[in-house]
């Protein structure tokens, strides 16, 4: 693993088909890596694989395409992607760091919480409906945690 995905990490967006930009907090990083191997990484690294995380967010939010995906459930480290999860310039952000998003023509400009703005490949309502749903998985999650 090049990457360990960490509550800092706000973005990973595809450079080429071999290289990624992690963004974090603080930091930003080029990663040799595709974003999709990326997350797959660390869903193994966090104690499952793509497909389970996959297979589990189907059945809690029982949507079936561009599902968020929780990374690890403790920290509440979930990303949704803007694209299909294996196409190449698919973007994942981590849903609890979008502090705005602003309709740019046909893109959304982004604005997370340390100020960094970012413009991506996706309308607006596509956008607000992946956030919407990673923000019902972390709820979700929470709930579920809580009840322990």
């Amino acid at each position: 693993m090049k990457y360990e995905i960490n509550e800092e990490t706000m973005a990973i967006i595809p450079v080429d088909a071999n290289n990624s930009k992690v963004l974090e907090l603080r930091n930003e990083y080029v990663v040799p890596e595709p974003s999709f191997q990326i997350m797959e990484e660390n869903c193994e690294y966090y104690g499952s694989t793509y497909d389970g995380r996959v297979k589990a967010a189907k059945k809690i939010l029982n949507f079936s395409y561009k599902l968020p995906l929780i990374i690890e459930e403790s920290e509440k480290i979930i990303f949704f992607p803007t694209k299909a999860s294996t196409s190449n310039d698919c973007v994942w952000i981590n849903h609890s760091f979008v502090e705005k998003r602003i309709k740019s023509g046909n893109n959304t400009k982004v604005i997370f919480k340390n100020g960094t703005e970012l413009e991506f490949n996706i309308s607006k309502l596509s956008f607000e409906n992946q956030l919407l749903r990673a923000g019902m998985l972390a709820s979700t999650i929470s709930k579920r945690i809580k009840q322990r």
